[in-house]
């Protein structure tokens, strides 16, 4: 391997390196937030919102990869040229086209090694951070998950099994949202679609909803849903730091 070639790599690593502890410190901070307010009424050690937050921030880091290597190319290129590092590599008989294609080849095999490695370590942290604090809430088993289908809640309320399925988040709303209502012998109660829902205060407001109710369909202008229990628990992790993982 060239020497310039190493100087590159090693230059785009380490910039990598460097975007990602940020990263990886700005979400610990915001997920501890989040862990910090779950726990606050409950009688646990003070390191076990630490905890749980060292299980969970790989896979808010894997989520986060395209704005990681997105900074991480705009900080390689600013230090060559603040070092004029173009001007010699130009001397040197080495094309700019050269310098792309170098950083490009290396940024792709070190994409496909975090997805192949880093992504099974970071859903197995995911799983076992839910497994391990579901016991901890006060309302049942709850669940809330980011997949490639948007945003997944499961959770309890007025003796109903709420499930909402979500693409996306934007500030205060649920964008194409779908709400299915159980019984406890989870026997279909009715389910519910609106493109657009405010969760913003403790009655959620279902615009333009649909409602399937058995056979028989209802529209209505403005439905009120009271605001289910995670929510009230993860609201500020919601409103800080899910749009973050949603964006695509």
């Amino acid at each position: 391997m060239k020497i310039y070639t190493k100087f590159l790599i090693g230059s785009f690593l380490k910039s990598f390196i460097f975007i990602s502890l940020i990263m990886f410190s700005l979400s610990f901070i915001l997920n501890l937030i989040s862990e910090i307010e779950f726990f606050k009424d409950l009688n646990v050690s003070f390191l076990k919102p630490i905890f749980f937050t060292f299980l969970n921030s790989p896979a808010l880091i894997f989520e986060l990869l395209p704005f990681i290597f997105l900074l991480t190319t705009q900080l390689f290129f600013i230090s060559i040229l603040k070092d004029n590092q173009f001007e010699i590599f130009k001397y040197s008989g080495v094309k700019n086209f050269n310098i792309i294609k170098i950083i490009g080849i290396f940024a792709l095999i070190l994409g496909f090694l975090l997805i192949i490695f880093f992504y099974n370590i970071s859903s197995n942290l995911k799983n076992l951070y839910l497994s391990l604090k579901s016991p901890y809430t006060t309302d049942d088993k709850y669940l809330a998950v980011i997949t490639k289908n948007g945003l997944w809640i499961k959770d309890k309320i007025d003796n109903k099994i709420i499930i909402i399925n979500s693409k996306e988040i934007k500030n205060n709303f649920l964008i194409n949202a779908f709400i299915t209502e159980f019984n406890y012998d989870y026997e279909i109660i009715r389910n519910i679609q609106s493109e657009k829902i405010d969760i913003k205060e403790n009655k959620w407001k279902i615009y333009d909803a649909k409602i399937y109710d058995k056979n028989n369909k209802n529209i209505k202008d403005i439905l009120e849903l009271i605001q289910i229990s995670i929510m009230k628990k993860f609201k500020l992790y919601f409103q800080i730091y899910l749009p973050y993982q949603l964006l695509s």
